[in-house]
């Protein structure tokens, strides 16, 4: 089903899925390649630095929503939104030289779900419960079992909060 969903989605702040190949056991997906995939990750959640610049901060923000309202525009959840989860390709000396600024890409729809596209109130049965601690939507942990892309959005919060002070909100903990 990943592969399904990734090559589907085509847009600037998604890692682009070129081909992916399946057998009984195993597949296989080719990608695109960000030259600093683990960026957010590393300095975020490893280091424990915030990005305390407000220009890169709003762009970067605003990235991830331009790749979340693409995905959900094609009636997609991702899911599993989270620091792990959100790529940093850089531009190289020359391009960076022409003003040309780093894309941030979503990836791993490992998890996602397909709104099917007649339903008028955009959302999803959940078939069991899923994405990462931290992350997680409070309907997630209750007994609803339609989800929506609110989901996505909530994990949205958690991480540009998360941008802003290399912690998780304490809040979200009384809800895992």
């Amino acid at each position: 089903m990943e592969c399904a969903i990734h090559s589907r989605l085509k847009h600037s702040n998604i890692v682009q899925a070129y081909q992916y190949c399946e057998d009984d056991e195993f597949y296989t997906m080719i990608m695109e390649n960000c030259n600093d995939a683990g960026y957010f990750e590393e300095k975020i959640e490893n280091r424990h630095t915030e990005i305390k610049n407000e220009t890169k901060l709003r762009y970067y923000a605003m990235e991830i929503l331009e790749g979340l309202d693409h995905i959900h525009k094609n009636n997609i959840i991702h899911s599993d939104m989270k620091l792990a989860n959100i790529l940093l390709n850089r531009p190289s000396a020359e391009e960076k030289a022409q003003g040309i600024m780093p894309e941030v890409k979503l990836c791993d729809f490992g998890i996602s779900q397909i709104i099917p596209p007649l339903e008028t109130i955009r959302k999803s049965v959940m078939v069991e419960r899923s994405g990462t601690y931290g992350y997680i939507a409070p309907e997630l942990n209750s007994n609803e079992k339609l989800i929506g892309p609110e989901v996505d959005m909530w994990a949205f919060g958690v991480i540009l909060y998360e941008m802003c002070t290399a912690y998780k909100p304490t809040a979200v903990k009384k809800y895992q």
